[in-house]
C-alpha cells in the first residue's frame, strides 16, 4: 500500500515539474539553454562558484562546464575572477547581464508557481511547506551520509 502511494506521489511530482518547466520554458528568453540557466541560477542564487562544484551538481564534466562558462562569458553573463583565497583558482560571478537575467528568471518562476499555490488554502500551504521541508532535510541527510 505504501509503495502505491509513493509511486502516485512520484508521478505527481514529476508531472508538476514537467508542467512548471514547460510553462517556464515558454516564458523565458530562449537565449540560454536549460543547463546555462541552471548554471546561472547556481552561481547567482546558491553561490556555487567553482567549475568542479558546478560539474558535480549539474552532473556533467568539468570541461563541459568550462565550455558553458566560456559561452556565457562571451555573452557577458558570467565572469571569471581570481579566487582571493587560492590565486591558482578562479571563481565565477554574474555580470550585469547575468544579474538581469537571473532577476527575470526569478520573477517568472515566482509568478508561475505562486499563480497555482495561491489557489490552495492556507492550511494546505502550511502542510505542504512542512512536508517539503521534511523531504528536503531527508534528502540532504542522505547526501551527507553517502559522501562520508
Amino acid at each position: 500500500m505504501k509503495e502505491n502511494l509513493i509511486q502516485t506521489i512520484e508521478e505527481r511530482v514529476f508531472d508538476i515539474v514537467l508542467m512548471f518547466n514547460q510553462e517556464f520554458g515558454c516564458e523565458v528568453d530562449h537565449t540560454l539553454t536549460s543547463n546555462q540557466q541552471l548554471l546561472l541560477y547556481l552561481v547567482t542564487q546558491k553561490e556555487v562558484t567553482q567549475v568542479k562544484d558546478l560539474a558535480r551538481i549539474i552532473n556533467i564534466s568539468a570541461s563541459a562546464v568550462s565550455q558553458m562558462v566560456s559561452k556565457l562569458e562571451a555573452m557577458d553573463i558570467i565572469h571569471r575572477e581570481i579566487d582571493p583565497e587560492n590565486r591558482r583558482n578562479s571563481v565565477l560571478k554574474a555580470g550585469e547581464k547575468g544579474k538581469e537575467l537571473t532577476k527575470e528568471m526569478n520573477d517568472k518562476r515566482t509568478a508561475i508557481v505562486s499563480k497555482y499555490l495561491k489557489k490552495l488554502k492556507r492550511q494546505d500551504l502550511e502542510e505542504l511547506d512542512r512536508i517539503m521541508g521534511n523531504l528536503s532535510d531527508i534528502i540532504q541527510d542522505e547526501k551527507r551520509g553517502s559522501q562520508s
